[in-house]
């Protein structure tokens, strides 16, 4: 029944209680707001210190970094214990042999992720806000918040690939701890990739969050150089690769359905 959602089933009815349990899951073990909200908020203030000064915009700089360091380690391995807590209990097999696709499950994970991660990044932005006494110089505040939900948007694809990708490897602790940092200043979000060495520029541009990042510090910082095709560039750039994201992840978790209805488990895997 691969693809197919029985009778009395629906996606959005997977999607919201897979969000639920990924919600109870994250108030039950409380370790995670140490990197998804406590670490972010004093990587913000020492960013805040050290770059006191720095001219009028400073402060959108250390929230940006530090806002989105909350909101990528929380996609990150938030996408990495998607698929790998239906692993480790046992779970994985049944679950994708249910009636709604599996994609719908891991969906919901995700968006609780990301649910997550503007929290943390609202609680940087408070506390970052209450150290300097005053909110960050912003043109255009509406036009920031819906980019940085967009930027949001372009995490959660990543998620997903990295969530569907999972399910062929036993080492997602690893590629998370590896990739983290590295993707912190691949994409962008600590500062802008332009300032890295052009060999890496190519790379950088495989991941959606680049192009999005890039536009929204064209949006919200004057005077800002990045990529040299400016803001409407980079908005098509991000929407492009965020559509490509999806459907690679929709194909990926359509090859995992159709082997496990035919061989009935992931232990090749």
């Amino acid at each position: 029944m691969s693809g197919a959602v029985a009778d009395g089933y629906t996606g959005r009815r997977s999607t919201y209680a897979s969000l639920r349990l990924a919600f109870l899951l994250f108030m039950a073990d409380p370790q995670w707001l140490i990197p998804s909200m406590i670490a972010p908020v004093i990587f913000g203030l020492v960013s805040f210190e050290l770059f006191r000064g720095y001219g009028h915009y400073y402060l959108t700089y250390a929230i940006l970094g530090a806002g989105m360091m909350s909101m990528w380690g929380q996609t990150l391995y938030g996408s990495g214990w998607a698929t790998g807590q239906d692993r480790e209990f046992g779970t994985l097999e049944p679950t994708i042999q249910a009636p709604t696709p599996y994609l719908y499950v891991v969906l919901g994970r995700v968006l609780w992720n990301v649910v997550s991660g503007l929290l943390g990044g609202l609680i940087v932005y408070l506390v970052v806000v209450a150290a300097a006494g005053s909110p960050p110089a912003l043109p255009d505040p509406l036009a920031f918040v819906v980019l940085f939900l967009f930027v949001m948007l372009t995490l959660a694809a990543v998620g997903v690939v990295f969530a569907a990708f999972y399910v062929y490897t036993r080492y997602a602790g690893f590629i998370q701890n590896v990739g983290e940092f590295a993707f912190y200043v691949g994409t962008g979000c600590m500062f802008p990739v332009v300032l890295l060495p052009f060999w890496t520029n190519p790379i950088a541009l495989v991941f959606p969050p680049t192009w999005a990042l890039d536009a929204l510090r064209y949006a919200s910082i004057p005077g800002y150089v990045g990529f040299s095709w400016g803001f409407w560039p980079d908005i098509a750039g991000a929407i492009g690769t965020t559509a490509a994201y999806l459907l690679l992840a929709g194909s990926v978790f359509h090859r995992v359905e159709r082997h496990v209805l035919e061989e009935g488990n992931l232990d090749h895997y």
